[in-house]
């Protein structure tokens, strides 16, 4: 394992999503664990090439066949050595479900599903290389973990964490192959299903995971300059999910979820299925998709197009709290 130091904060932040997911399943192998990684083509863009050099014995590319990449990496995995699979996160998803819901969902194989380039990133493809869905379509199959990590140092501590835990496991990477730094000091603690309070506040809690995290963190900025203190957590164990700290904000003025994702059920669906059945409960904001195919460009005019920049964000809580006062 890389040393958890400001070097590589910025080493994992260069690399991209998919570079700091290579570097993790490198170390992991080089550390002395055993691990297969089998792509569907893609072993270039998954950060597999020094894994293909030094460990050949344990790389399978299926070619474009993502059904097969599922059930490949589950038959590997009856060999009690984990598996990593990546693709693209719309193939990884909804090309792949029924082989999810069996083969992961069903049989509990030790696989570590990797879906690429989730959210907003290939929107410029438009909508055949978006993916809104993926957390709904993995979160309808039981028995799977779903993370969705926000930066380089908390994806590779991510993977490592997906690599130890014993059971199937999806991992949605979003960002772009330059990373934002959310966690400066790369030393806390990561466990699956422990969400972390990035930002203290007591006004309002602003939830989120992957990519959108560094704009709430933006969005409580500005609503600090409108006097409102903003608690900021990454909700990044979306499936199991956190339901301690989500009990710790439940008197808050308003929960807000904000995603790279359909609203149906996302991120803000999860939060919102878990206070539905208490007495006191909070009121939420979910801003997300609303039920439509994304329009195609770029992240940030994706983000702009939904309400997701972080000056959009604030400014929807502000109206959020006139109406709720």
């Amino acid at each position: 394992m890389l040393p958890m130091d400001t070097k590589t904060v910025r080493f994992l932040a260069r690399m991209g999503a998919r570079g700091a997911l290579g570097q993790a399943v490198f170390d992991y192998m080089k550390d002395g664990n055993e691990a297969f990684a089998v792509s569907a083509d893609l072993l270039h863009a998954s950060g597999f090439d020094r894994i293909l050099k030094e460990f050949p014995e344990h790389v399978i590319d299926v070619g474009i066949a993502e059904q097969n990449l599922i059930g490949v990496s589950a038959g590997l995995s009856r060999s009690g050595i984990p598996v990593v699979a990546t693709s693209w996160a719309m193939f990884t998803s909804a090309r792949v479900a029924d082989q999810v819901r069996n083969f992961m969902g069903y049989m509990q194989s030790n696989v570590k599903l990797i879906g690429m380039d989730s959210g907003f990133i290939q929107s410029r493809f438009s909508y055949s290389h978006s993916n809104p869905p993926d957390i709904a379509i993995m979160r309808a199959i039981p028995g799977i973990v779903i993370l969705s990590p926000c930066d380089g140092v908390e994806i590779y501590k991510a993977i490592y964490a997906a690599l130890e835990y014993k059971g199937p496991v999806y991992i949605r990477l979003t960002g772009s192959s330059l990373l934002p730094v959310i966690y400066k000091a790369p030393d806390f603690e990561y466990q699956i299903g422990k969400a972390i309070s990035i930002r203290e506040g007591k006004d309002v809690a602003l939830i989120g995971s992957g990519n959108i995290v560094g704009n709430l963190l933006k969005a409580s900025d500005f609503l600090k300059e409108s006097g409102i203190s903003a608690k900021v957590i990454d909700m990044h164990t979306i499936a199991p999910i956190d339901t301690e700290i989500l009990d710790e904000v439940k008197d808050y003025k308003l929960v807000v979820t904000a995603e790279e994702h359909l609203l149906h059920g996302g991120l803000g669906s999860a939060v919102a299925e878990y206070y539905c059945g208490k007495k006191d409960r909070p009121v939420q904001l979910m801003l997300g998709i609303d039920n439509q195919y994304p329009v195609p460009g770029r992240t940030q005019y994706i983000e702009y197009s939904y309400g997701l920049r972080p000056e959009q964000i604030s400014q929807h809580i502000l109206e959020k709290l006139e109406v709720i006062k």
